[in-house]
């Protein structure tokens, strides 16, 4: 019986933990184009439903923004920073035009639909982080973080509300350049 009481609050949060962060950077990929890296980011659980009702409710744009830094390691004492980039994506939509955009650091695409702006970014491909790898050797990291940042009339449980909520999802991830640039 004692066995039971301890075991029972540890699966518990066990159980619990594992759903309370359900969208994740799943890996990480890089390319070396000339000196620079250019780098894919994919995702598990990517909330693309929520996305989508919160673009098609048409009153507040979705910003998705992304920081890459780049650390040189160092044995017992504190990474340095080497680098740090922000990149960012804007959804919003037009009445006027009765079309939805995806605004970025590249420029402005077009989309009629709220389902296929969305799905242009459950992945991030071939982002050129704008850093010269150095010629020697060097023991380097680099952390992603991704920042989800909208406004939704709908609950958790995709219910309607009148109250809107205001919601952000944040998820980050370092690897080593060796497990980067693996298989290049």
């Amino acid at each position: 019986m004692k066995i039971f009481k301890i075991i029972l609050p540890i699966a518990i949060i066990f159980f619990s933990a594992s759903h309370l962060k359900a969208f994740e950077i799943e890996k990480l990929k890089g390319y070396v184009y000339g000196s620079n890296i250019l780098v894919n980011v994919f995702y598990k659980d990517f909330p693309f439903q929520k996305l989508v009702l919160s673009l098609k409710e048409q009153k507040n744009p979705i910003l998705i923004e992304y920081e890459f830094e780049i650390y040189r390691k160092r044995f017992l004492l504190r990474d340095i920073l080497l680098h740090k980039e922000i990149f960012y994506q804007k959804f919003y939509y037009d009445s006027e035009k009765n079309l939805y955009y995806l605004e970025d650091n590249f420029g402005l695409r077009t989309f009629k639909k709220a389902e296929n702006a969305i799905l242009s970014v459950t992945n991030l491909e071939s982002y050129p982080v704008n850093y010269t790898l150095p010629s020697e050797n060097k023991p380097l990291k680099l952390k992603v973080k991704v920042i989800i940042t909208y406004t939704t009339h709908l609950s958790d449980d995709l219910r309607y509300t009148k109250k809107e909520h205001f919601k952000k999802i944040e998820t980050d991830k370092t690897v080593d350049f060796d497990e980067l640039l693996e298989g290049y």
